[in-house]
């Protein structure tokens, strides 16, 4: 098929790579010069443009785009979709996107491939970033079912496990187990970056091993992501939030009261629990 794909950073990137292993014709949107060429250096699309003309004939387009710009599309990226293309985005917040874009374009459908690294930009995108990954794929009642078989076939041709799932009920999941952590993972870092006492913090520094790197590692991710999943999952994100504070408090009640009874059974219970998502 050819398959137009808006942005050809990290998420981008990495599906032009694996679409064109299969045998597809990937035609890539660039928004700079400067990502024009780097994007043809590094070969991410048959054919690599700023102008959005070269979607015209592509059968299915993926907007692999900052939420902000899913949100709030520039009029020459609607008016440059073909009518008859399937469209699909890869944001990691699904109701005010598929809010925009099912007004605008009948075959929208949200989806959300659950794979990345705290890498961004046209040097980032890796031809096996979506192997045995998961790939949430968000229809409505508005979803053209024809599209969606469509759709979810491409997906699964390209390694990846399809979900299926309310778009309410995505954004709920992702707060806890997605957006949540880049917070958590921010204040674990800005604790262990003890500034008043460089001792300490240089001894830290040597010491963190795999423990504190694979625990911190969100949270030295790409500070606009964090800032665009604060704006647009702000409900979802503050209630993971207010769980988590009650959580901890519970353990500073604990240590405060030295009942290392009741510590034994909840990090039992977090070691049994944990199985669940593995």
């Amino acid at each position: 098929m050819n398959i137009g794909i808006v942005g050809l950073g990290l998420i981008g990137g990495s599906i032009g790579l694996k679409l064109q292993s299969l045998n597809h014709t990937v035609y890539g949107v660039t928004n700079t010069s400067s990502n024009e060429i780097k994007a043809k250096e590094r070969h991410l699309a048959n054919v690599i443009s700023q102008d959005y003309k070269i979607l015209e004939n592509c059968s299915i387009i993926i907007l692999a785009l900052p939420i902000k710009n899913l949100i709030h599309p520039s009029e020459n990226l609607i008016k440059a979709i073909p009518t008859n293309a399937i469209l699909t985005d890869v944001g990691s917040v699904k109701v005010p996107i598929i809010n925009t874009w099912e007004k605008i374009h009948d075959l929208f459908i949200g989806s959300h491939p659950m794979a990345g690294t705290e890498e961004k930009g046209v040097n980032a995108g890796k031809i096996e970033l979506f192997d045995n990954s998961k790939w949430v794929i968000t229809p409505t009642h508005k979803t053209d079912q024809n599209s969606l078989v469509t759709l979810s076939e491409l997906f699964k041709n390209m390694g990846c496990d399809i979900c299926f799932e309310n778009p309410v009920i995505h954004d709920q999941a992702v707060a806890n187990i997605s957006h949540l952590p880049i917070y958590l993972a921010s204040c674990l870092i800005e604790t262990a970056y003890c500034k008043n006492n460089k001792n300490l913090l240089n001894l830290s520094g040597k010491l963190a091993a795999s423990g504190f790197l694979d625990t911190s590692r969100v949270g030295g991710g790409n500070p606009n992501l964090g800032i665009d999943l604060a704006e647009n999952n702000s409900i979802n994100i503050l209630n993971a939030i207010r769980n988590f504070k009650k959580n901890i408090g519970e353990i500073e009640k604990i240590f405060e009261d030295k009942n290392w009874i009741l510590l034994e059974e909840k990090l039992k219970n977090s070691q049994k629990w944990r199985n669940h998502f593995c």
